[in-house]
């Protein structure tokens, strides 16, 4: 069993797989978990980061984010195949990918506008267009609703960090929380309700609030602190 830390899970679509980071080796890698068996492998290791992975649609790749050269890029893995593509290439700092729902394109958090915001690249790396122009300074931690018409990020404004929700065709969004510091907003599968961390009284709690902001709940009942939430796929 492993003592270290581990970060950024992610759900294979079928609820069967979880990714995530470890530094049990003193240096990032990205391991790959049976949930079942319990079997886990280091599939993505080396010198520098090695963070975020996220499952693709088909459940066939994983976005991650690389500092081959240096700078924080990010790539997509094949699980069949174990080749590394590299999507971004720009100086700054690109991370935190996210897939579309329909497999096409990845939304990530980049610095390379001055501050963190949200963009949107299409799998051949061409052209990445920023996604959040209205929203202020701080944006980050992008995740698609599972219909793909939404996106939950953590937005920054001088009061703290909170849980904001953008609408993808009308470019409206509302911020759903107020403490001074929410972060790792996830989706449930029927894009009802996001759980995400906050802070509470005895450290970062798990709190959940509906996507419209009308329901909200602390999920305190639980040892150590949460960090970076993952809702499950909806196994059938």
């Amino acid at each position: 069993m492993c003592s270290s830390d581990l970060l950024s899970p992610s759900w294979s679509p079928d609820g069967s797989q979880l990714a995530y980071v470890s530094f049990e080796d003193k240096n990032s890698a990205i391991y790959l978990q049976n949930v079942r068996s319990g079997e886990r492998e280091r599939i993505i290791s080396g010198d520098g980061i090695n963070s975020s992975p996220a499952f693709s649609p088909d459940g066939q790749r994983l976005a991650v984010t690389l500092s081959r050269d240096g700078d924080p890029e990010i790539y997509i893995y094949s699980l069949r195949s174990r080749d590394l593509d590299r999507i971004t290439r720009h100086p700054a700092i690109d991370t935190e990918p996210n897939w579309a729902p329909d497999g096409g394109s990845l939304v990530f958090t980049s610095d390379r506008g001055g501050g963190p915001q949200i963009y949107r690249v299409k799998l051949d790396g061409t052209s990445p267009q920023r996604v959040t122009f209205n929203m202020g300074r701080y944006n980050a931690r992008a995740r698609h609703s599972p219909d793909g018409k939404k996106l939950a990020v953590v937005h920054g404004t001088d009061r703290g960090y909170h849980i904001a929700v953008l609408d993808l065709e009308t470019n409206i969004y509302e911020i759903l929380t107020s403490a001074r510091l929410d972060e790792s907003p996830s989706f449930a599968p029927n894009g009802s309700m996001l759980i995400y961390a906050t802070m509470g009284a005895l450290g970062s709690e798990l709190a959940a609030t509906s996507t419209d902001g009308r329901l909200k709940q602390r999920l305190a009942l639980q040892r150590g602190e949460v960090r970076e939430p993952a809702w499950g796929p909806f196994r059938k």
